[in-house]
């Protein structure tokens, strides 16, 4: 039970550490045991090397970042402590099949290659389903902020509380169905920030405000049924943990989160409990598409 408490704690301070050093000597230290020892309890815990481990997820942060920035890749690479651009393209082409240009340039987002954060005394992970969904119009509401990648989940939380309050609820009561967008996308004045827009839309005869379309297509859904404040880290488990897993790419499009207000609460109510699927665009692949 010491080393598994040892190794849990020790992937929480490599997770807020990608930026920093993190040589085998300075994991050792920080440890408390010599390298020999601590590789092998390491590996006993986790089944993973780490060393590789280590080099995976700043790999898969890079990544990230690479998608969701405008950041140079030779700023990325020296953020994530490679030791020169030219080290940095052949360790993530190694890892993700594409070097960092064109991984930036795909439409669409593959998970092939992405380290999940492990966690040795997490819950069970969200199981995925796959839907079609329809086209669909709606009416509803957006906001919009700018933000950094490091604000990402607090101020999606932030701008989902502030969506939901200003929402003009029907007379009759709640509705059977309430939907929200959210789509982020790299802002074109500050390469390091994003824009996000969070949409909170009812059928037409429900509501006020602008037309809103649901594309159709396939798409990776989660079932949330829990407290409205742990919902942001329900998404970033799904996103970290789960699509890498899926065999899927991500589509352009909005994530789509479906409520049912009448099964619960609103998002926006104190303390509600909430019944809510997480839609998220995919396209699946072949067996054979994802060989490299």
């Amino acid at each position: 039970m010491h080393q598994r408490e040892v190794v849990s704690q020790l992937l929480a301070w490599i997770e807020q550490n990608l930026e920093q050093s993190l040589s085998l000597d300075e994991i050792a230290a920080k440890a408390g045991y010599s390298k020999w020892h601590l590789q092998r309890m390491f590996k006993r815990q986790t089944g993973h090397v780490l060393g590789t481990y280590v080099r995976r997820r700043r790999l898969s942060a890079a990544a990230r970042e690479l998608r969701l920035t405008g950041t140079s890749v030779a700023i990325i690479a020296d953020k994530y402590q490679f030791d020169s651009q030219q080290t940095f393209t052949r360790g993530f082409r190694r890892q993700f099949g594409l070097p960092p240009a064109a991984y930036r340039r795909s439409a669409e987002w593959p998970g092939y290659g992405m380290q999940p954060p492990l966690r040795l005394c997490a819950p069970p992970l969200p199981a995925a389903d796959f839907v079609e969904l329809p086209a669909m119009r709606l009416v509803g509401r957006t906001q919009r902020r700018t933000l950094t990648l490091n604000e990402l989940s607090r101020r999606k939380k932030e701008l989902r509380q502030s969506a939901w309050n200003a929402l003009r609820c029907p007379l009759s009561g709640p509705p059977a169905v309430a939907y929200g967008l959210a789509r982020l996308d790299v802002d074109s004045r500050q390469q390091d920030r994003q824009c996000m827009a969070y949409t909170v839309a009812l059928d037409d005869e429900q509501t006020a405000g602008e037309e809103v379309r649901i594309e159709p297509g396939e798409y990776a859904s989660f079932v949330y049924q829990g407290q409205a404040e742990d919902f942001q880290n329900f998404i970033a488990r799904v996103y970290d943990s789960v699509m890498p897993a899926l065999n899927v790419v991500r589509r352009p499009g909005s994530d789509i989160e479906r409520f049912y207000p009448a099964q619960g609460g609103f998002y926006h109510q104190a303390g509600a409990a909430i019944h809510c699927e997480y839609l998220i665009p995919i396209r699946r692949l072949s067996a054979q598409a994802t060989r490299r």
